[in-house]
């Protein structure tokens, strides 16, 4: 069983986004060993008229979940440089799936986390990695207006 992680990474979010959730999917994010990952429940809000989850739903997760992940294993924040996402089987709607998040690469300033969701069967449906650039303290004072580096964000910067 996984713990709770912290929200804090998300401060990185709002400064970038001007929302702390851009995706507004309000995933809720655990830690087990070296794993990230949380559980989704494909509802009706989640999927609309829908039979199978919406692509970009799918990618809405799959993003916050690798920087949730390097937040969480690396203490890092960063943006999203490509993902590449394989739908190996469809994710129906009316599910619960679950989506884990490993580090898969660190080369120091671009981190690949590798995504892996699953339905309730426990078979793999999606597979991906997400390449995610690495920020550090002097470009997050470039894109605050003070020049300041948020408080709860000093922990996740090099």
């Amino acid at each position: 069983m996984g713990r709770p992680i912290s929200t804090e990474y998300t401060q990185a979010k709002k400064l970038l986004t001007a929302v702390l959730d851009p995706s507004g999917l309000g995933l809720a994010f655990e830690l087990d060993g070296n794993r990230v990952f949380c559980h989704v429940d494909a509802n009706d809000a989640f999927c609309g008229k829908a039979k199978v989850v919406p692509a970009g739903r799918i990618q809405g997760v799959v993003d916050d979940l690798a920087h949730a992940t390097l937040a969480a294993l690396k203490k890092r924040v960063g943006v999203t440089r490509e993902s590449r996402i394989r739908f190996l089987k469809p994710v129906y709607a009316g599910d619960v799936f679950r989506a884990d998040g490993t580090l898969f690469r660190d080369t120091g300033d671009l981190f690949v986390v590798q995504v892996r969701i699953s339905n309730r069967k426990e078979q793999l449906c999606i597979e991906g990695e997400i390449e995610v650039f690495g920020l550090t303290a002097d470009q997050v004072r470039r894109m605050t207006s003070d020049g300041m580096i948020p408080p709860d964000l000093k922990r996740f910067l090099p």
